[in-house]
């Protein structure tokens, strides 16, 4: 059996966990900015979340794409994307 604290010498692994905790932090920073971007210019992807707003044919206008929101939204997609190879 391994020991942890060789493990934890092996510049291998720690090149890993270093990668590793880089791109999770990433990844929730760029969820919590694309909700940002979505609250603050009330701009949705689905009726379920533009209830808050208003209901029926009220909600229907903040159905739309912003051109702000869905940079954030790709590169998000391009960092689950990147981190899954």
């Amino acid at each position: 059996m391994v020991d942890l604290t060789q493990i934890m010498d092996d510049e291998v692994f720690m090149a890993f966990a270093s990668y590793a905790t880089i791109i999770l932090s990433k990844m929730m920073l760029m969820s919590a900015t694309t909700a940002f971007y979505r609250m603050t210019r009330k701009v949705f992807a689905n009726p379920e979340d533009c209830v808050t707003f208003g209901k029926g044919e009220n909600a229907k206008k903040y159905l739309r794409t912003d051109d702000r929101v869905e940079r954030v939204r790709r590169q998000t997609l391009s960092i689950y994307l990147a981190s899954s190879i």
